[in-house]
């Protein structure tokens, strides 16, 4: 469930912390501020990585908990789907990998 100073003042996008950071990046206090946001966006981005590595759970210990409490959080923050679908958009663009059985063969008809 949203803050009610969450809803007030929504995230900024990615776009429009750049855009601030153009426009007043000559501040060095707004220049300070923007790089802490962005530095706290990282650790949210490290937080999730080590959630999504836990796997779906169930699991009623803190962790378990934490981590559920974290996915919830995230599901109200803009910003972080932003990310993500353009981390997906990336993964998407890119070919796809060779399969394991895929790779084996290839070495397989290098050694012929």
């Amino acid at each position: 469930m949203p803050y009610p100073l969450r809803i007030e003042y929504p995230a900024l996008s990615t776009e429009q912390l750049k855009a601030i950071g153009d426009r007043y990046g000559h501040d060095p206090v707004v220049r300070r501020l923007v790089m802490e946001v962005q530095a706290l966006r990282n650790l949210v981005y490290r937080v999730h990585q080590v959630a999504e590595a836990a796997g779906p759970g169930g699991r009623t210990d803190g962790f378990g908990i934490a981590v559920a409490a974290l996915h919830e959080e995230l599901a109200a923050e803009t910003w972080f789907h932003e990310h993500v679908a353009e981390i997906e958009a990336r993964r998407a663009s890119r070919p796809a990998e060779p399969s394991p059985h895929e790779r084996r063969a290839m070495r397989n008809a290098r050694k012929w």
